[in-house]
């Protein structure tokens, strides 16, 4: 009689080990998306452009829980990486100069905190995240070869000049990522993030020439360069699953 109870008392329990809801929870995350930026006020009359005075480029992160995979936690930390471009100006060549082309980019170095629900459940996952790092913005310009240039006048100066400046950048946005059922596959994610910026140094646009001595000379002046961006990608993640 009592070996029956104790198998009856073992069958139940293994039922009911079956009968346990699993959660997942993700402790590392990596994500990269196209993006597209919008300048302050300010700074879009300083990027000036014929696709809108948008910026355009890439953006990448990668993610962890500090808890790892030992349990659940609702944030992660990591970095956060981005570029964008925001067009280039041509100058045609003159009898003593050769074509120049000059471009204006925006690099973006940050730490990362994103919240989240701690367990990953339904359709998809939303969060927040806050940003603080280094902002730096370039403008580079260069002689304007083609592909006869490369090949037979390589004797000219690649770069003739590069204009950098840095300064804070911090933000604070949020978005949502896809669950698919398989977690070893890559999802959707979407994110809208402002990042404010203190003013840099930057080249005027169309204040790029050259001197009948053939010195290259150019304005600058100073700008903020908060911006709003709109990031479309995919998040990739790894999971830990337990029964509760």
């Amino acid at each position: 009689m009592k070996r029956f109870l104790l198998i009856g008392i073992l069958t139940v329990l293994s039922l009911s080990g079956f009968s346990q809801e699993y959660a997942k929870f993700s402790y590392i995350q990596f994500y990269f998306t196209g993006q597209v930026a919008v300048p302050s006020k300010e700074f879009r009359q300083v990027v000036y452009n014929n696709f809108g005075n948008l910026g355009y480029g890439i953006n990448s992160g990668l993610i962890v829980s500090p808890l790892f995979e030992r349990r659940p936690s609702p944030f992660l930390i990591g970095l956060d990486f981005s570029y964008f471009t925001y067009g280039q100006e041509k100058d045609g060549a003159t009898a003593s100069t050769p074509r120049l082309k000059s471009t204006y980019n925006v690099y973006t170095w940050n730490g990362l905190v994103r919240l989240r629900p701690p367990l990953e459940k339904g359709a998809i996952t939303p969060f927040a995240d806050g940003l603080l790092g280094l902002k730096l913005y370039t403008t580079k310009t260069k002689v304007d070869k083609d592909l006869l240039d490369f090949l037979f006048t390589d004797n000219q100066a690649e770069v003739l000049n590069n204009v950098r400046d840095t300064g804070l950048s911090f933000g604070a946005g949020g978005g949502f990522y896809a669950n698919p059922r398989n977690r070893s596959a890559p999802s959707f994610s979407l994110r809208l993030l402002y990042l404010w910026g203190d003013e840099v140094d930057y080249v005027v646009k169309d204040s790029i020439k050259v001197d009948s001595a053939g010195s290259l000379t150019y304005e600058t002046d100073r700008a903020n360069t908060s911006m709003f961006l709109i990031q479309i990608g995919i998040n990739a993640v790894g999971t830990k699953s337990f029964a509760h």
